[in-house]
C-alpha cells in the first residue's frame, strides 16, 4: 500500500498546465527527491497527491488505487513550507495533533500519543499546552511533523520544509526528517528547490521544469553524472559544494533567460531556449525545435527528455 505512483497526471487551471503529464513513482520505503525552479510544478504535483489541486488527466494511485477513491483520512499526509500557516493559530500544539488522529480513541490514549509524538520529533511533551505562536519556527516545523504522523501515514509528503527556517536550525529539522522516515519505513516524496538538501536525504532525484519531469534516477547517479542539460545547469547554478560534482564550464553555465511563459510552452523540448548543447548554439540541432524528447524517454539514462541526453 505504500508506493504512491503518479500515472501521466496533469493539472490544468484554466488555460495554464501547471503539470503536464508526470509519471514518477515513489517506492516503499524510499526518498523520492523532486527539485527544480519556482514555478516547475514540483508543489502543484505534490497538492493533487492529497487532493488540494484537481488532476485534470491521469491517476494518482496509492498501492495502486486512485486516491480520489481512498476514505478521506487517507494514509497519506503531507508537511507544508511554512509551519506556522499550516497550523492554526488559535489551537494548541496538542490539539492540533489531535485532531489529525484516526477517531474511537480514549482521551486518555490521544494525550499518550500525542506525547509519543512530539518525543518522536525531538520535542518537550509539555509543549502540547502551548499555542504555535509561542514556539520557534523550527519548532512549529516539528509539530507540523508530528501532526502528519498522527494521521498514522505510509506516505509522506514534505514540501520545502526547511525553505523557510533559519539555517541554523535546517540541519536539525532534515536529521530529525530522515531519522523519523527510516525509523517508521515511510515512503516519502521530499520536495525542495536546494539540491544539497535533496542528496542528503533522497535515495532518488527526480528533476522538473515546466511541468514535465525532465529526468530521474539513482540520487548519486544524477547527481554525479546528470544526463539532461537543465540538471548540470542546476548544479553549474548550486552553491560550492556542487562545483566538484561535474565540470560546468564554459556553456554548461545556466542560461541568463527566463523559463518560457508556461501559457505557452515551446515546441519540442521545453528547455531549448536556455539550452547550452541545443539549437542555440548548434544550430544543426532542430529537432530539439520539432520532436518532444519525452516521448521516447525510457531508454535513455535517467529516462532523461533531451534527444542528446547520450
Amino acid at each position: 500500500m505504500s508506493v504512491l505512483e503518479f500515472d501521466r497526471v496533469s493539472v490544468r487551471y484554466g488555460g495554464l498546465t501547471a503539470v503536464d503529464g508526470v509519471s514518477l513513482t515513489v517506492p516503499s520505503g524510499q526518498v523520492v527527491g523532486l527539485v527544480g525552479e519556482s514555478g516547475s510544478g514540483k508543489s502543484t504535483l505534490a497538492r493533487a497527491a492529497v487532493g488540494l489541486a484537481p488532476v485534470s488527466a491521469g491517476r494518482v494511485l496509492l498501492g495502486g488505487t486512485d486516491v480520489r477513491r481512498l476514505p478521506r483520512r487517507r494514509p497519506l499526509q503531507m508537511v507544508f513550507q511554512d509551519p506556522y500557516s499550516s497550523l492554526d493559530p488559535r489551537m494548541a500544539v496538542g490539539e492540533s495533533i489531535t485532531e489529525a488522529m484516526p477517531k474511537g480513541t480514549s482521551r486518555r490514549a490521544r494525550r499518550e500519543e500525542v506525547a509519543r509524538l512530539l518525543d518522536l520529533v525531538n520535542l518537550d511533551p509539555e509543549r502540547a499546552a502551548m499555542l504555535p505562536g509561542q514556539l520557534s519556527g523550527g519548532q512549529r516545523q516539528r509539530v507540523a511533523l508530528a501532526r502528519a504522523l498522527a494521521g498514522q501515514p505510509e506516505v509522506l509528503i514534505a514540501d520545502e520544509i526547511t525553505s523557510a527556517l533559519d539555517v541554523s536550525v535546517q540541519g536539525a529539522v532534515l536529521n530529525l526528517v530522515r531519522e523519523v522516515q527510516r525509523r517508521l519505513s515511510l515512503s516519502m516524496l521530499f520536495i525542495s528547490h536546494n539540491l544539497a538538501v535533496v542528496r542528503y536525504v533522497s535515495d532518488v532525484v527526480a528533476v522538473m521544469y515546466l511541468g514535465r519531469i525532465v529526468e530521474a534516477g539513482p540520487a548519486e547517479q544524477v547527481l554525479t553524472d546528470p544526463r539532461h542539460p537543465y540538471t548540470r545547469d542546476l548544479l553549474a547554478a548550486a552553491p560550492s559544494a556542487h562545483r566538484g560534482l561535474l565540470d560546468t564550464t564554459g556553456d554548461d553555465a545556466l542560461a541568463d533567460t527566463e523559463p518560457a511563459d508556461p501559457h505557452h510552452p515551446p515546441a519540442g523540448c521545453r528547455y531549448h531556449p536556455r539550452c547550452p548543447i541545443g539549437p542555440l548554439v548548434h544550430a544543426d540541432r532542430s529537432v530539439c525545435v520539432t520532436a518532444d524528447p519525452a516521448a521516447d524517454a525510457a531508454p535513455r539514462p535517467h529516462r532523461a527528455a533531451c534527444h542528446f541526453a547520450a
